[in-house]
């Protein structure tokens, strides 16, 4: 599978991110160390980088374009996506932004995973 790692890196964060986001002890340094890398990778870098995969191929755009459309795109959607979210009375908060980014994630990461590679599949029927 081609994007194995991409799946794998993606579980990771999204669960290191959960576990210092809700832990209960927040007020150590090194919990809130942690708390910023791994809060600043699933919020301004994830949803960016999984829609650059969505929407570019591997050979449109290089690693550095990627990576640069990836803050972008994360900087711009998110905080959009948000601010829909609270105009249906879902407040701003730490649990609904981790919510809605986890969302994108997740339907980013299905079609990249199903969906991406049947459309070139059905393409050459």
């Amino acid at each position: 599978m081609k994007h194995k790692n991409l799946l794998t890196f993606t579980i990771i964060i999204t669960l290191f991110t959960a576990l210092v986001i809700f832990l209960p002890y927040q007020n150590h340094t090194i919990i809130q160390i942690f708390r910023i890398v791994f809060g600043s990778i699933f919020i301004l870098f994830l949803p960016g980088y999984l829609l650059t995969l969505s929407f570019f191929d591997d050979s449109e755009i290089d690693f550095l374009e990627r990576f640069a459309l990836s803050f972008a795109l994360s900087i711009s959607v998110v905080p959009l996506l948000s601010f829909y979210f609270n105009l249906v009375w879902v407040p701003i908060n730490e649990l609904s932004v981790f919510a809605i980014t986890l969302l994108v994630v997740v339907a980013n990461l299905v079609y990249i995973t199903f969906f991406k590679n049947k459309k070139v599949w059905l393409s050459k029927l």
